[in-house]
């Protein structure tokens, strides 16, 4: 089992504070096979990025870039 604590944050190390909903191809890192947004200790963001990066994930179903169910 991966150890999941020793991660760091990749908009934190990459100094990204706009996290932007159009940027499909990021965002789709992000979420699981069944279009599930991960959880921050999968993927390593810090609880600030994590929230931004669930709202640009929202807001990008909304503008119907990615599907809300797997195809």
């Amino acid at each position: 089992m991966p150890s999941y604590k020793n991660r760091q944050c990749h908009f934190c190390k990459s100094d990204i504070n706009f996290i932007d909903y159009k940027n499909v191809s990021l965002l789709e890192k992000f979420m699981s096979q069944y279009n599930k947004i991960v959880p921050k200790y999968y993927t390593g963001t810090c609880l600030k990025h994590q929230k931004k990066v669930s709202n640009a994930i929202k807001n990008a179903r909304e503008m119907a870039l990615i599907p809300y169910t797997p195809q």
